[in-house]
Formats: C-alpha cells, sequence, structure tokens
C-alpha cells in the first residue's frame, strides 16, 4: 500500500462532533452580538477620531490621499451598496457564500464599478466590463500585497515582512520558476512520476474516501515538484493531517476573536510552521535549492532568513496557493464526471490513448500528456467547465497611485492601498456570455462540431487570475491535475461503495478566495482495470 494512500486515507476517520459545532456556532453567535452592541459603537467612535486628524497612514481611507484636481473622480464618490446589517453585513455575506453574494451585489446595480464598506476598509467592486480597462495596470495592482492586511491576522505575519511584500512584486521570481519552458518541464516530470509510483503502487482494490485520498495525492504530487522529494506532506503523517486540517479552516482566521473562534486553524497553522521549521533544519541542503526557497521573499530580502519565523509563515502561504489550489479543482472535476456517468463514459475511453513516457531527467515513467489535448478534448472540455461552474473571485492591491478610465465618465482617482474585488464568478457564470444553462454541467459547449476544442470560448473562462494578472503556476496545476484524473481514470474503475449513485457535492461556506470548496465526500473502491 502505498504511503499516501495511508496517509490521506486515514484523514477520512476523523469524524465530525456535532456538540463541538454547536458549542461553536452558539459561541460565535454570542460573540457576534457582542461585536454588533458594543465593540461596534466603540469601534466607530475611534474611526472618527482617528479620521478627523488628517492620517496619512497607508491603511487608511482618507480623502485627503486622492488627487481632487478637475478631471477626475474620487473613489468616495462611485456608487456605494449598503448592506441590511450595518458596517459587516457584507462580510458576513462574502464570509457565508463569497461568489454567489458578489454575483447578487453585480446583479444589483447597473454600475461597471462600485464600492461596498467593510470594517476598516472600503472596497471597489469591478464588473467584468472593467477587465479590459484594468489589464492595463496590471504592474500597479497585485495578489500579494493583499497579505498586508490579512498577513498579520491569518498567517502571523510580522510588520518588517508585511513592508517587504508592499515594496516588491514577487510576480518576476513566479514567472521564473513556473514560466520558463524548461522549469516548468522538470516540474511535470517531478509530479508526474510522483502520481504514477503511487499509483502502481496501489493494490488491485482499494477503499477510501475519494476526495481526502485524491487531495492527498494531488498536494504530494505538487508539494514533491516545488518543495522537492524530502518534503513534509509526502514525509510526515501528522504534518499532512494538519494541513489538510487548515486548507479547510484557514480563512476562520480572519475571525474577530480568531484564538478562541478559530482555535482548530490557529492550532494547525503554528503546528505546521514549527513542523516546516524542523523539516528544513533536517533536509537544509536539499530545501534551499527548491522552487519554494526560490519564490520566498523573506529568502530574498532578510539575510538571517534562517531563524526568521516569517520564512515559514511565508512558505505556508505559498502551500495554500500552490498545493490546495489543483487538488480542490481535480475533486471537483472528478465529482462532476461520477455525477455523469455518460461523460464519464466517453472520457475513459479518451484516457485509454495516454501511453507512459520515460522522465529525462528521473529515468522514471509517468504519464505522458504531450498530446492531451488532441486525445482527450472531453477531459480537457471537462477540466474547464470544472474551473467555469467552480472559481470565485480575487483581491488585487493597487501598489501605487493611478487613474483608471470608466465608460461614460472621469477617470477614478486611484489611491496606493486601495482594494478591488474582480470576480471571476460573475462572467463565468452569466447567461449572457453561456445561455440559459450557464449554472449546469456541460464541457460539451467547448467541443466543436468535428470533436475538437473549442479555444477560442476556452479562452472566454476567467480562471487563475482576471484582468491581465494570471497566475504563472496555471499550465503546472493544469498538468498535475490531468495526472491525477486521467491516471486514476486510465487504470482504475470507481465504485460506490454503497451502490447509491454519485453526487455533486454542495460549496463549503466561508470565504472562498480563488475557487469554493467542497462541502462533503463519498466513500469508493479503486479497482483496477
Amino acid at each position: 500500500m502505498a504511503v499516501i494512500h495511508s496517509v490521506w486515507g486515514s484523514l477520512a476517520s476523523k469524524s465530525s462532533n456535532a456538540d463541538f459545532e454547536l458549542a461553536t456556532l452558539i459561541l460565535e453567535g454570542i460573540l457576534l452580538v457582542f461585536f454588533v452592541y458594543v465593540i461596534v459603537p466603540l469601534l466607530r467612535s475611534l474611526i472618527r477620531s482617528v479620521q478627523s486628524q488628517n492620517s496619512h497612514d497607508f491603511y487608511s481611507d482618507s480623502d485627503s490621499k486622492i488627487p481632487l484636481h478637475s478631471g477626475l473622480l474620487p473613489v468616495s464618490k462611485l456608487p456605494n451598496i449598503s448592506s441590511t446589517i450595518p458596517w459587516i453585513g457584507h462580510l458576513l455575506g462574502l464570509q457565508r457564500d463569497s461568489a454567489r453574494y458578489v454575483n447578487s451585489l453585480i446583479a444589483s446595480t447597473a454600475a461597471p464599478i462600485f464600492t461596498i464598506n467593510i470594517p476598516f476598509k472600503r472596497i471597489i467592486v469591478a464588473n467584468p466590463s472593467m477587465d479590459r480597462n484594468l489589464s492595463r495596470h496590471t504592474s500597479e495592482t497585485g495578489l500579494a500585497q493583499i497579505l498586508a492586511y490579512v498577513g498579520p491576522r491569518v498567517f502571523s505575519l510580522g510588520p518588517k515582512t508585511i513592508q517587504v511584500i508592499l515594496d516588491c512584486d514577487p510576480r518576476s521570481l513566479h514567472k521564473v520558476e513556473f514560466g520558463a519552458v524548461d522549469n516548468l518541464k522538470a516540474l511535470s516530470e517531478r509530479s508526474g512520476v510522483f502520481v504514477w509510483d503511487e499509483m502502481n503502487k496501489l493494490p488491485a482494490r482499494s477503499e477510501m474516501d475519494l476526495a481526502h485520498w485524491m487531495f492527498g495525492l494531488t498536494v504530494s504530487a505538487t508539494a514533491s515538484a516545488v518543495w522537492g522529494v524530502q518534503n513534509p506532506w509526502r514525509m510526515d503523517r501528522e504534518f499532512a493531517e494538519e494541513f489538510m486540517n487548515l486548507s479547510e479552516t484557514f480563512d476562520s482566521l480572519s475571525r474577530p476573536f480568531a484564538r478562541f473562534t478559530a482555535r482548530s486553524a490557529y492550532k494547525s497553522r503554528k503546528f505546521l510552521s514549527n513542523r516546516l521549521r524542523e523539516f528544513h533544519h533536517q533536509h537544509r541542503e536539499s530545501r534551499v535549492r527548491t522552487v519554494a526557497h526560490g519564490i520566498n521573499v523573506v529568502a530574498h530580502s532578510d539575510p538571517n532568513w534562517e531563524s526568521n519565523p516569517d520564512y515559514f509563515n511565508i512558505e505556508m502561504v505559498s502551500a495554500l496557493g500552490l498545493l490546495a489550489t489543483p487538488s480542490t479543482l481535480s475533486v471537483w472535476l472528478m465529482r462532476h464526471l461520477l455525477a455523469a456517468p455518460d461523460m464519464l463514459h466517453i472520457i475513459v475511453n479518451e484516457v485509454q490513448q495516454l501511453g507512459d513516457v520515460i522522465g529525462e531527467d528521473s529515468g522514471i515513467p509517468r504519464l505522458d500528456l504531450s498530446n492531451v489535448r488532441t486525445l482527450c478534448p472531453w477531459l480537457v472540455a471537462s477540466w474547464y467547465e470544472t474551473l467555469r461552474l467552480h472559481m470565485t473571485g480575487v483581491p488585487r492591491l493597487a501598489r501605487n497611485d493611478f487613474n483608471l478610465n470608466l465608460p461614460g465618465s472621469d477617470p477614478l482617482a486611484v489611491s496606493q492601498g486601495d482594494i478591488f474585488l474582480l470576480p471571476m464568478c460573475a462572467s463565468n457564470l452569466d447567461p449572457m456570455n453561456w445561455g440559459p444553462d450557464a449554472a449546469s454541467f456541460i464541457p460539451g459547449r467547448f467541443i466543436n462540431g468535428d470533436g475538437t476544442l473549442n479555444n477560442s470560448l476556452i479562452r472566454k473562462v476567467r480562471a487563475f487570475g482576471v484582468a491581465g494578472n494570471l497566475c504563472p503556476g496555471r499550465v503546472f496545476g493544469f498538468e498535475v491535475a490531468m495526472m491525477v484524473v486521467a491516471g486514476m481514470l486510465r487504470d482504475f474503475s470507481i465504485e460506490s461503495l454503497d451502490a447509491r449513485d454519485f453526487w455533486v457535492p454542495g460549496v463549503r461556506k466561508g470565504f472562498n478566495v480563488g475557487f469554493e470548496r467542497y462541502a462533503d465526500d463519498v466513500k469508493v473502491a479503486l479497482v483496477r482495470r
């Protein structure tokens, strides 16, 4: 039995504790009442006091920073959509169901760009019609800089690291590591070899919780490429369990009084950071040559990075993005296919055409994906349909002042520190773009009449970025997902253990940044073909 199977399969044994969940809900309700009726009035008084001091702090929304000379529209003059619950209503809506909530806000106004208020910050929400205008300012906005706001609370980042993040643009590092042809080829080979080896270790029949096992396999395959073969996701069972927990609960760290209301995530974060430090010291020689080390901003900015706890906190930020994204989307893809048996049958026949290839660097076999778009168009179409249905949105922070052109209006005067929310889901789920069946899983929409992929329609899917800011690792993520899903369907049949029909899971509630998370799992048997 493969190590990865035993590590991640065991996670399924963690049953939910209803009493604990009820107690947590009651505690959060008490804290929310206290927050709304006691803390909020105090904070409002404090905000009025601070704003009256003409502060020029980076985090201030003071309009004194906005150039109000003729011909420019200040952000404060944009339409503002209020919430039913004063001050915290939008925040609660985003945390409850981020994608659908943003879509409802966009549908409620004809304005192409508007603002909403959350505690301590005003957010600019841009309709997909603004993508082209915003794409002219890709160098002036960034995703990494959002850590300036969430980093201290969610990832325990210190002020020096926050300033480094604000001052630098890490996209150049990512483009080299994930975009260069030779680097991408090496990453794909390392992850593919791992997946091939793990699947070949499985017995003729294996019973498992499908999502837990797939998530773990994809995480470990990606980690083996980015962090090297000697990585804790593959080698440390307890670490693997805690990472699974954090990936499911890390958004809870943004709650008020997170140390008490998000104890599970808080505990996992602390454990993982400490264990990463220990693991690094045990395998230092190999770790400093990895891609993960190469993209760590603390390693580039602090000569004493090994003693800086934020080096390992940044490792966790990278891991939650690089590892959790393809892993979660691979599970979504498989669950959609299992719930559509006719489509699954077509794709199973497709992937039988995929052979193996010997890795140039490793000399070990792996699945050959060089012609996957030609040989398996329905599989690739299903991948993009999965992205279309489950990508949500991304925030962007203005790295400096700039003027944004608006339709039928003066340019908008954007100030350093302004936050944009760019919803991918609004375009991806718009019936005007995709027809009345926009909410349904129909991969055939991406297939031409001659059976080939409709690449022009694929380019309309908003995934792994929007408005010109695209994730450099999107091609690598696609190849890892294909390695896992195509490899499973080629070599195994997937059977329900309780003889029930498969279903598409619901969406886990929470602040789903980037993509939605599935709400349940299903017990299956993998039977070798």
